[in-house]
């Protein structure tokens, strides 16, 4: 947030001095707030609510909304506030101070009154209140008489607060999985606790259309229904396997207006996403009219891919598009429109004569130039409305439209050339930003689309790039959280991959980074845990529980595995032989634990002796190849976690996710370990990944040879690899190669890759990517 914000940094260090002078008595993690406010001071007293208790509103309606929601969040205790008559003394006031910039709050609590200052747009009051009500036991939330809460302490403090960026957003697909108009509500109402204003909107995509348009019925009549949905992600069966079952649902525009209304209630704007050019399979299933034609057969798509089915753009598939995005605007009030953009295929427009003629009519060299034409000018339509697009970063292909703001996804390079060339930009880079992606160990997680996300690296983001000049900077508006919901098939399922996530994106949004402080992120996390229990919340509970890091130490020449939990304070206990291991039975965790050979262990986080989560476990191959050097020829192309040891740290890799596998694009891939000294060697293993929808195939043959000063080698076995290419599941196929016990300092392993993907699979023809995980030697 750029405005006035000087001024108010000025304004609130003089109020925090001046508060300063009292004394203080308890520290900021003391005070429960999420995200973290930028300025404040802790201050000794207590402010009672109890009873009845008259407020002073703002003679103006800026504070009527924040004094509404107040009061209702209290329903569920015996504390009663009511507005104050005119000129009556009261101990709760609400002041408008029109110097202060939209969005900022100034918090006061002592032991006598609560003062709270924003300006008449209305927000900063109503985040004043959110802090307000952080501050409160979360017993408010519950429902049980017996947590009826009669009176309420309230820490004494001052806050002088001001957003970070302005658009601070989470965005809800419920494309793939229609979710009920209740549960967006119930999602906008907690991005509303966060302070979070933008809920982007993801509502056409090939999987379903799920606004009513007046104007063309068919779009819910057929878009919004598909005949049945993908069993497990898309490339772990082959052929796929579905579930049989009809899967529909859609948005009236009544919904819509009570979506907006609602949202709106709570200072959140609603962006509605219209996807175009590509992701277009429901809108052409329902009106095949608006496609390149070629022959095809338009469906509501049953699973997740980049689909080639694309918006032709003729002069009817333009209107069309103009009418569905007049409803749209009259529909949702936000500034912007995002028209998607993304992943938009050229095979249609290659082939089509008329996009060919268009495009020679235009002066267009390229089908990425015709893409970018076709944005201009939905852009000009929605500009004639008033309104602005964004745009995934894909619309800076071929030139960006003049007034498009650029949503980066893609990492943050899109983001960096919009900004440089002096466009809005709204970061959300998928190894940041994606909430769909793994949180805890995929081997024991429900089904997600892969990578690898936890709510550490969530909070370490900076949506700044500091390549870019304190101008370019400038240009940077936000981030947002994305919530894709290809494996996501209900509400609770959304819950647990949103939260606690979306609480450290609400934090990169609104706490300016200096005041950002993990752990005491996690001090306050986890008593919003206790409210989201009370909300029925359906959050991630990794946060109670023990996750395993290992590595070789080479100071120690030893094997080491680190035990760690998001939970402040916890104690972490384990056992190599108790699956069941509780506080009482297991070991104290205090220093890393060595290995010597293969091991489970198990685990469990405590806190005061009492367990906090389940028991988590994980499997280490330790064997004389562990921790060892190793050269690859070519090197690899991707290796992600423990990068030149991937293949000797003690990891299997696990086929939903490719963390742990380490990927090559050539044929032939040598890879020699050296042992460190010479020892005695019989046998080496290797796994490889049939994953045939990523064009993953296994390796077709293996050979072994051993050396012992790394010069000269000498052939030991060799093995023709015939897997069976018959299973339906992502498979990781181990193979090894025995041979009499050799005394070696250097063993070489060769694979011959799959080759070219086989006719009659995915990607035909096409060289094969090889990845393979541990190399064991024994």
């Amino acid at each position: 947030m750029k405005t006035n914000y000087i001024g108010f940094l000025f304004a609130a260090t003089l109020l925090l001095l001046t508060a300063c002078q009292s004394g203080t008595k308890r520290t900021e993690a003391d005070y429960g707030i999420i995200p973290f406010p930028n300025q404040l001071s802790p201050q000794s007293g207590t402010f009672t609510l109890q009873g009845e208790m008259n407020v002073s509103l703002s003679s103006d309606s800026a504070s009527v909304n924040a004094f509404r929601y107040l009061t209702n969040s209290l329903k569920n205790t015996s504390i009663h506030l009511q507005k104050a008559d005119e000129g009556s003394k009261s101990s709760i006031r609400f002041i408008t101070d029109t110097t202060l910039a939209d969005e900022v709050y100034l918090l006061n609590i002592s032991s006598d009154q609560i003062e709270l200052s924003a300006n008449k747009s209305g927000a900063g009051f109503f985040y004043g209140v959110q802090s307000l009500l952080q501050l409160m036991p979360n017993e408010i939330y519950s429902t049980r008489p017996e947590d009826k809460l009669s009176t309420i302490g309230l820490p004494a403090v001052t806050i002088a607060d001001a957003p970070r960026f302005t658009h601070r957003g989470a965005m809800l697909d419920v494309c793939r999985y229609f979710m009920p108009k209740e549960f967006v509500l119930k999602f906008i109402d907690q991005m509303a606790k966060l302070k979070l204003n933008r809920f982007h909107f993801h509502l056409t995509n090939d999987q379903g259309w799920r606004i009513e348009i007046k104007k063309y019925p068919r779009l819910t009549e057929i878009g919004s229904v598909r005949k049945q949905t993908l069993i497990g992600n898309t490339e772990y069966y082959l052929p796929h396997r579905y579930d049989g079952k009809e899967h529909k649902g859609f948005y009236t525009q009544e919904d819509i207006k009570e979506i907006v209304r609602y949202a709106s209630e709570r200072f959140i704007t609603v962006i509605p996403e219209i996807e175009m050019p590509g992701h277009a399979s429901a809108a052409l299933a329902s009106y095949p009219e608006l496609s390149c034609g070629l022959g095809k057969t338009y469906t509501v798509r049953e699973y997740g891919d980049v689909f080639d089915e694309v918006f032709c753009p003729k002069e009817h598939t333009f209107e069309f598009l103009q009418d569905v995005l007049t409803e749209v605007i009259d529909l949702f009030p936000s500034h912007y429109i995002h028209i998607g953009g993304d992943e938009c295929p050229k095979k249609a427009w290659k082939k089509c004569a008329h996009c060919q003629a268009l495009m020679k009519q235009e002066g267009l060299k390229s089908e990425e130039e015709l893409q970018s034409w076709f944005i201009h000018r939905i852009e000009k339509f929605v500009n004639s409305k008033g309104r602005d697009i964004i745009g995934w970063d894909e619309i800076l292909e071929g030139g960006l439209a003049p007034n498009a703001t650029v949503m980066s996804w893609r990492g943050e390079k899109g983001g960096i050339e919009a900004a440089k060339a002096g466009h809005k930009v709204i970061m959300t880079p998928g190894k940041y930003c994606y909430l769909d992606y793994y949180q805890e160990d995929p081997e024991f997680a429900p089904l997600s689309i892969g990578h690898f996300l936890p709510l550490d690296t969530v909070y370490s983001y900076n949506p700044v790039p500091n390549i870019l000049s304190p101008e370019e900077q400038t240009y940077i508006i936000g981030a947002q959280g994305n919530l894709w919901s290809e494996y996501i098939p209900d509400a609770p399922d959304m819950e647990y991959m949103a939260f606690p996530r979306l609480q450290a994106i609400a934090e990169i949004v609104w706490t300016q980074p200096t005041r950002k402080n993990f752990d005491r992120f996690t001090q306050i996390l986890a008593k919003d845990f206790v409210r989201m229990d009370y909300e029925l919340i359906n959050a991630c509970r990794n946060f109670f529980e023990v996750n395993f890091c290992s590595a070789w130490n080479k100071a120690t020449s030893a094997y080491e595995v680190t035990l760690k939990s998001f939970y402040p304070g916890a104690q972490l206990y384990y056992s190599l032989t108790d699956s069941m291991v509780t506080p009482s039975t297991g070991t104290l965790y205090e220093a890393p634990i060595k290995l010597t050979k293969n091991e489970t262990l198990y685990a469990i986080a405590a806190s005061k002796g009492k367990a906090l989560g389940k028991v988590t476990r994980k499997s280490f191959v330790v064997n004389l190849a562990t921790g060892c050097d190793y050269t690859c020829v070519p090197e690899a192309g991707w290796e992600h976690v423990n990068k030149g040891f991937g293949l000797t740290d003690g990891r299997l890799g696990y086929p939903r996710e490719m963390r742990h596998w380490v990927s090559f694009y050539q044929d032939t891939v040598c890879i020699t370990v050296n042992m460190k000294k010479p020892l005695s060697v019989k046998q080496v293993t290797v796994a490889s990944l049939f994953r045939p929808w990523s064009a993953v195939w296994p390796a077709r043959e293996m050979s072994v040879e051993v050396s012992t000063n790394g010069k000269t080698y000498t052939p030991v076995g060799t093995k023709e690899l015939n897997p069976d290419f018959t299973v339906t599941e992502i498979t990781r196929f181990p193979e090894t190669v025995t041979f009499p016990p050799t005394q070696v300092a250097y063993v070489r392993l060769t694979l011959l890759s799959g080759g070219k993907c086989p006719k009659g699979y995915y990607h035909e023809g096409q060289q094969s990517e090889l990845a393979i995980d541990e190399i064991i030697i024994q």
